[in-house]
């Protein structure tokens, strides 16, 4: 008699170890800004993306951004941004406009930070900080002139490049 069923495997679903950069880093949050899907195809996203320099990676220059800005590798730049991570291993010279940052790792030079400044445990800033509010957890490490930015003069234009003439 012919058997034409399947035969009975006990077969283990395979995992893989490699993740892709949209498993590493979620989608951006998107309800400091209006909303940058279009309602004629919801899928297609418009709007500000995140811009990652991985691991490895050393970048020199100018980096604005509309979106967020995470830092494995080694960076030097003027960079302005939404926010910028810094991550464990990261390092960033130069200066930075942003309206949030979080720092796992170094940075060194003008940090402009109309909001919030983290400095996680493993982070280290040095340079001359200008901040909303700052977290700083046990461990995290800063050096330099620092001030506090008050409410008046959170505008954008305070953060504007006084640099350039």
């Amino acid at each position: 008699m012919l058997n034409l069923r399947k035969p009975e495997t006990s077969a283990t679903p395979v995992t893989t170890t490699t993740q892709s950069i949209l498993d590493r880093y979620p989608r951006p949050d998107t309800s400091r800004s209006t909303s940058s899907l279009t309602p004629e195809n919801p899928l297609l996203d418009v709007g500000p993306t995140d811009f990652v320099i991985g691991r490895g990676t050393k970048l020199k220059g100018e980096v604005d951004a509309q979106g967020d800005v995470i830092v494995e590798g080694d960076v030097e730049a003027s960079i302005r941004a939404a926010t910028m991570r810094i991550d464990a291993g990261g390092s960033v010279k130069g200066d930075l406009h942003v309206a949030n940052a979080e720092v796992r790792g170094n940075f060194e030079g003008t940090l402009n930070v109309r909001e919030c400044l983290t400095v996680c445990s493993d982070g280290y800033i040095s340079g001359a900080i200008r901040y909303g509010e700052l977290k700083v957890d046990k461990g995290g490490r800063i050096s330099g002139e620092m001030a506090l930015v008050g409410r008046e003069e959170t505008s954008p234009a305070l953060f504007a490049d006084t640099d350039k003439e």
